[in-house]
């Protein structure tokens, strides 16, 4: 059984939406072992420095919002949709970005995807309404983008910075 982090609804391992809430299941993942051992970085030493953002305990990977300076760790997972909820939304994504103006910046409500792979930091536009840019560069809908630590995202016209405590 996979337990929804969400609203806590056991459903069968290999379910991709929780049958309760609707939000996406997934295993499960910390950054794989043989990644830290690659890079020579033990207990998840920090790129970040000092006066870097601040991850939640445990987090490999976050998002700082660039207007609001607010960080958003993303902890336990593979991957993460991002987007905006809404009303009678039966899916919602993982990250939910409406009360960052997600809404008045044109995020839509299941926008882009970001995946921790063996091989890096991947982000996907889901066919998203307002377009997703990194560092400036149009992504084209469904294909995976490698992203790395201080890259800018953009969603429709809200700014995200990547924050990452390992590389690649």
């Amino acid at each position: 059984m996979i337990e929804c982090p969400s609203c806590k609804h056991q459903d069968f391992v290999g379910t991709f939406f929780c049958s309760e809430c609707g939000t996406r299941l997934t295993h499960t993942a910390m950054v794989p072992e043989e990644i830290m051992k690659a890079q020579g970085q033990n207990n998840a030493t920090s790129r970040l420095g000092s006066n870097g953002p601040k991850l939640e305990s445990g987090a490999f990977l976050g998002l700082r919002v660039v207007d609001s300076g607010d960080v958003i760790s993303l902890l336990g997972r593979d991957n993460f949709t991002l987007g905006r909820s809404g009303k009678s939304q039966a899916v919602i994504p993982d990250v939910d970005l409406l009360p960052y103006q997600a809404f008045d910046h044109g995020v839509s409500r299941i926008h882009a995807e970001i995946q921790m792979r063996p091989d890096g930091i991947f982000l996907i536009d889901l066919d998203s309404a307002n377009s997703t840019l990194v560092n400036g560069q149009l992504l084209k809908p469904q294909i995976a983008y490698p992203i790395h630590h201080g890259d800018i995202l953009e969603l429709g016209g809200l700014q995200l910075e990547l924050i990452s405590r390992y590389r690649f």
